[in-house]
């Protein structure tokens, strides 16, 4: 055999020894990631999918069957069923196994914890095994309100929220609305982005407050110190100001239990 052909003989036996090593790898990656995630299709159920549309986010959201907790979130843009969906680890803040409830909305107003009319929402799911493909889950009814279960599992523990009385500074006093709500976050500074948001329809200073776990987006643990930002709303849109909207940073970060904080709104508010 010459040489030429000896050197192009070894080439292609690397080159395809690399090529099945990697596909193999990926098979593996695939089998692991289906092994660690469930996995399925997101129907409508009849009559109630008239008000999607293509820009609306679909919330895919994981929890813990025993406490409730929001262990793994997925946003899926544009939401246009029936439509293929898989959540599990890649989408989880900690390690999962074993069962989790899943519930699905959609989101028009950029906040998934405040019906908007048109979004719609399913059921929450009895507890399902990690693994599990080819599931079937139909959104069935207007959005609403969260589930019954949720909302009772939804409250703020003294050790993991931060608390407070919020008021608002005398010059600003004018600018607020009877119409006005509240907008709490939580920012992380070093992903400069909000890690917790709540939001109350009325805001009736002196106002009691507090943020925290139960409130924290992705399904994140919060266990760090954060910015608290507190704003009125008057137009449903958080993240865009209007004229007449307030604020107030934190000038501190606040760790959580953190209790009788005197918060006050003395900016106006411009994004």
């Amino acid at each position: 055999m010459s040489k030429n052909k000896l050197i192009f003989l070894t080439s292609f036996v690397i080159f395809a020894g690399l090529t099945v090593y990697a596909l193999w790898n990926e098979v593996d990656r695939g089998t692991a990631q289906l092994k660690s995630s469930i996995s399925g299709v997101i129907l409508t159920a009849p009559g109630v999918g008239g008000g999607i549309i293509k820009t609306d986010n679909a919330h895919v959201l994981l929890f813990d069957p025993e406490t409730l907790d929001l262990v793994a979130s997925k946003i899926i843009n544009p939401f246009l069923p029936p439509l293929t969906f898989s959540i599990g680890q890649d989408d989880a803040g900690k390690t999962l196994s074993g069962h989790y409830r899943l519930l699905v909305l959609t989101d028009k107003n950029g906040n998934p914890n405040r019906p908007s009319s048109g979004e719609v929402i399913g059921p929450l799911s009895p507890p399902i095994l990690l693994g599990t493909e080819g599931l079937e889950y139909s959104v069935d009814r207007p959005f609403q309100s969260f589930p019954e279960e949720l909302l009772s599992a939804k409250t703020d523990n003294p050790a993991t929220s931060i608390s407070g009385t919020i008021t608002v500074a005398p010059d600003q006093q004018g600018q607020l609305s009877p119409t006005d709500s509240l907008v709490i976050m939580l920012f992380d500074p070093k992903q400069g982005r909000p890690v917790a948001i709540k939001m109350f329809e009325d805001f009736n200073p002196p106002q009691k407050f507090s943020i925290g776990q139960a409130n924290a987006m992705s399904g994140q643990t919060l266990n760090g110190k954060y910015s608290l930002r507190i704003l009125t709303d008057k137009n449903n849109q958080p993240f865009q100001s209007v004229p007449g909207e307030i604020i107030g940073r934190s000038n501190n970060l606040l760790s959580m239990g953190t209790a009788d904080v005197k918060f006050v709104l003395d900016q106006s508010y411009t994004r």
